[in-house]
């Protein structure tokens, strides 16, 4: 699981012909903690345009990854048991 930290105020919205509007946002894992002990930063997604021109990224959040090893060790105790099931 990971859990983002993002500022609504950084945060680029487009209108769609629909009248919706819609934010496109990308999360990316960093090469090393910040000194929060962040896994994850987050910015606004680019245009093939901006990519290309190689434009700033506009960041807008971070978040961290959660492991818990012990629910998957209860799902393969949960299968190993539901085996024995004759049905």
């Amino acid at each position: 699981m990971i859990v983002l930290n993002i500022k609504k105020e950084d945060i680029k919205f487009t209108a769609h012909k629909n009248g919706n509007h819609y934010a496109t946002i990308v999360v990316e894992k960093r090469k090393e903690l910040d000194k929060f002990e962040n896994t994850h930063t987050v910015y606004n997604g680019q245009t093939a345009p901006q990519r290309a021109e190689k434009a700033k990224k506009e960041y807008c959040g971070n978040g961290k990854e959660y492991v818990w090893e012990g629910k998957k060790e209860f799902a393969n105790q949960q299968e190993a048991e539901d085996s024995d099931l004759p049905f």
